[in-house]
This record gives C-alpha cells, sequence and structure tokens, in this order.
C-alpha cells in the first residue's frame, strides 16, 4: 500500500514537472531560433565583407621604371571558373624633367590564348580607369607609353566576388544546420511533455497536496486522541486538541496522599552478604492469590 502511495506521488510530482520542462524546451527552442537567425546575418555580412577584400596587382608606378607589358594570373577560386571581376586604376603625367612629343597613350588587357579582352586609348590627363571581368588563367597589360611620360597603373580583383550567390547560400545553410540539432531535442521535449496541464492547474495542485498533507496530519492527531478516550474517560473534540485550556489555581487537581515508606535497617542484610548468604536477598512479601489477571489490580485500586 504505502509503495503504492508513493508512486502515485511521483507521478503527480512528474506531471508537476511537466509544465516546467514544456517552458523549459520553449526558452531553449526560442535561444536556438535566435542563434539561428544571429547566424544567418552575421555569416552573410562577413560574406560580404569577404566579397570587397581585393587582391592588388601593381602594373607600374612612379619611379620604379616603366613596363609596357607585364604577366599576372587570375585565381580560380574553388575550381568553378568563375569571372573574377577587375578594376584597373590608371593615370598618365607628363615628365617635368624632359620635353614629351607626343601625349597619346593607350592600354589594353590581353588573355593566354591573345585576345584582347579590353582596351583604353586617350591623351595624358584623360580618366584611364576601367572596370571589367576576366576569366582564370594568364593575362597580360600591355602599355603604350610615349617618352617623357609617366604611367601609375594598379589592377584591383575582387577573387571572391564571382562566388557571391554560392557564398550566400553556403553562409544561410550553414547558420540553419548548425543549431538544428538544439531546436528539434527541444522540440522533441516538449511534444513528449502531456499538455493538458496547464500552469494554473500545476498551482492548483500544489495547493490541493499542501492541503491534503494538513488533513492527513490532523486526521492522525484525532485517530491518537480517539485511543487515549478510554484512559481519559470521555472525549476530546479537535479543537480542545489543538487549544489547550489554561489551569487554575482554585480548579488544580490535588494528588492523593502518598503513605509514608518505613526505612528499613539494612544492617542484617549487610551482615547477610558478608557471610555469603542468601538470606538478604530473599524477599519477604507473599504472593496476593487475588491478583489473576492485569484487570485485577485496577479493580484493587480502584477499592483502595
Amino acid at each position: 500500500m504505502d509503495s503504492e502511495i508513493e508512486q502515485q506521488e511521483a507521478e503527480e510530482e512528474q506531471e508537476v514537472s511537466d509544465p516546467v520542462s514544456v517552458l523549459e524546451a520553449k526558452r531553449t527552442q526560442q535561444q536556438a531560433i535566435l542563434l539561428m537567425l544571429f547566424m544567418i546575418v552575421g555569416l552573410n555580412s562577413a560574406w560580404i565583407l569577404a566579397q570587397s577584400q581585393t587582391s592588388d596587382i601593381e602594373v607600374n608606378r612612379p619611379g620604379a621604371g616603366q613596363r609596357t607589358t607585364h604577366t599576372f594570373e587570375v585565381p580560380d577560386m574553388m575550381l568553378m571558373s568563375k569571372d573574377v571581376p577587375v578594376t584597373m586604376d590608371c593615370e598618365f603625367t607628363f615628365d617635368e624633367s624632359k620635353e614629351a612629343n607626343n601625349s597619346n597613350v593607350s592600354w589594353s588587357i590581353i588573355d593566354g590564348r591573345g585576345l584582347k579582352i579590353y582596351e583604353w586609348t586617350g591623351e595624358v590627363g584623360d580618366d584611364c580607369g576601367a572596370e571589367f571581368s576576366l576569366n582564370p588563367g594568364s593575362h597580360r597589360v600591355s602599355t603604350s607609353i610615349p617618352y617623357a611620360i609617366t604611367a601609375e597603373q594598379t589592377l584591383h580583383m575582387q577573387v571572391w566576388k564571382g562566388l557571391s550567390k554560392e557564398g550566400h547560400i553556403i553562409a544561410t545553410v550553414m547558420a540553419f544546420l548548425f543549431p538544428l540539432p538544439a531546436i528539434l531535442a527541444a522540440q522533441r521535449r516538449a511534444s513528449k511533455a502531456p499538455r493538458s496541464v496547464p500552469l494554473a492547474r500545476m498551482r492548483s495542485l500544489e495547493d490541493w497536496q499542501e492541503i491534503h498533507r494538513e488533513m492527513e496530519e490532523m486526521d492522525r492527531t484525532a485517530a491518537e486522541i480517539h485511543d487515549l478516550e478510554p484512559f481519559i474517560g470521555g472525549t476530546i473534540s479537535m479543537e480542545q486538541s489543538f487549544t489547550p485550556e489554561p489551569v487554575l489555581q482554585d480548579k488544580a487537581i490535588e494528588a492523593k496522599d502518598v503513605p509514608d515508606i518505613p526505612e528499613i535497617d539494612q544492617t542484617e542484610l549487610i551482615e547477610d552478604m558478608e557471610r555469603d548468604t542468601l538470606l538478604g536477598l530473599e524477599d519477604p512479601l507473599a504472593a496476593d492469590k487475588r491478583i489473576r489477571k492485569v484487570g485485577d489490580i485496577y479493580d484493587l485500586m480502584k477499592d483502595d
């Protein structure tokens, strides 16, 4: 019987803790979803920043000698053969220490097969910058620089720009998969917990269990008082058991007169013990033949 009661109480405690488990599972799920959103925004922002980074190639600069031909390599990122956006920063100026006889300048981009990808022609002082895309592979810059003219040319390659769409897809999938196990685990915990026990019912159940424990204590107290009624000679109510009445001095119970016990001379007993005899240990009292059961003792006490 006790084991069944303990098992029932354990089941009730489990039912009480189920709403708490549901709340914790929902809170964990919400945190995982927020983490997913944060990772989606963060990884895609990081990818946008990575795309903006450039790989710079210096073709010509003042004071370093002028090159009419410069070969460079366009990398094949992730081996996907994507075109790479390239920007040419260019400026042609006259050398003040020399006298120029021609102001016409030009430059062009030629791939490994000899095909001209891009060409610019103009005069000194014109805007010679340009933007174009190049396939992965070997390329060269061919520049026409007349006497007494200085060229400054730099190529800026955005090597990751060609994989912009693929990078955003990978970043989003990574941000989705990383917190997904936590979301699924929290959803399983929430689905396993019974949803028929709301939080208000849980609190009502706690109040009812407290009242039940108080009633059990009162019942045990009443049972103990009922067992003592034959010895007390009356009935005691529950209110009387919990509120003791003060005892007045004029109604104090007087104890019965207790007869004086005569003093026994132990001289002879000690002498007998010194002589190693049992005379001093023998009981001088005789058995009362009127006592045959325990009830006879109470009857004799009442007669006295």
